[in-house]
């Protein structure tokens, strides 16, 4: 974030920060790799398309609504579209870097989910997709070290003249997106608050996942864990958008489709295996979480 005064003497703090959604690509506009042999001074522009830059020798200087950045040999930065950015001569001769410039677009009749969705689920259901994250600013991390290597392959690949040519690229660079974002949040500190919330929530997740085929319960996961329960549910909630509670059903419904897929036990049978006493009851959660109820969804796979 960045602060600017308005008129009145208020700060006003501008968002730098570029967010994807899951249920859209970045769609690249263009790339390319840059070396320079004297000092270079960054363009002084305001575009309508979002930036990418790896540094791959040196050290770039870019300044964006008077934030400065030095971007040094294997870190990168994202600068947002809209907003003024510019450099003075200070980037070192020699200095090489990869760029890509691209285009985001929120869907205006979603309502994104700013939670992202933890990996209890291995099938869609309603609204899946409709979340949003945000890329790291600026910085590196272990992923940026085979970087280089990652961005001269897929800029190869873009020069490519082929047919899908550009949406290939496009879905190439939303991997490589995902993969930052995933990396920044190995960076986070254990120390931090953020830190500690995303490794409780998969401490959390790795117990429930071991547990799927019975009830859930509190104690036993509060004395695995070692910490309190309200602790640990309050920390889930505020990591995942989702209670404890929540996450283990969704875990034993996808063990449920999962028997589905690759056996031919009946509902009761199903019911049975997972801990559920009632089958009736077990329809009724399945159909909350699915949609529908099992007996349909059955249908949408062959037996074996």
């Amino acid at each position: 974030m960045n602060e600017m005064n308005n008129k009145a003497g208020e700060v006003l703090r501008i968002d730098t920060n570029i967010s994807l959604t899951a249920d859209r690509l970045p769609l690249v506009r263009d790339m390319g790799w840059n070396q320079i042999a004297n000092v270079y001074t960054h363009p002084d522009r305001l575009l309508d398309y979002d930036v990418f830059l790896f540094v791959t020798k040196g050290s770039m200087q870019v300044i964006e609504e008077g934030t400065e950045y030095i971007v040094r040999e294997q870190e990168h930065l994202f600068l947002k579209k809209g907003l003024h950015h510019w450099g003075l001569p200070k980037t070192e001769p020699g200095t090489s870097w990869y760029w890509i410039h691209f285009i985001t677009a929120l869907d205006e009749r979603v309502s994104y989910s700013e939670h992202l969705p933890m990996p209890e689920l291995g099938y869609f259901y309603p609204h899946h997709y409709e979340y949003r994250f945000t890329l790291a600013k600026y910085g590196t991390s272990p992923l940026h070290q085979g970087l280089a290597q990652r961005l001269l392959t897929l800029l190869g690949d873009y020069r490519q003249l082929k047919m899908h040519g550009m949406t290939r690229s496009s879905i190439l660079v939303f991997q490589l997106f995902l993969d930052l974002h995933e990396a920044s949040l190995t960076q986070e500190s254990p120390e931090s608050n953020g830190g500690k919330a995303h490794t409780i929530a998969g401490r959390v997740m790795s117990y429930l996942a071991q547990h799927s085929n019975g009830e859930f319960d509190s104690a036993k996961l509060s004395g695995e864990l070692s910490l309190n329960y309200s602790y640990l549910s309050a920390s889930f909630k505020k990591q995942t958008g989702q209670s404890i509670i929540e996450a283990h059903t969704k875990l034993r419904m996808n063990k449920a489709i999962d028997i589905m897929r690759n056996t031919s036990l009946n509902i009761s049978e199903i019911s049975e295996r997972l801990g559920y006493k009632n089958p009736y009851y077990f329809s009724r959660v399945f159909k909350k979480v699915l949609g529908e109820a099992p007996t349909s969804y059955l249908r949408h796979y062959y037996k074996p």
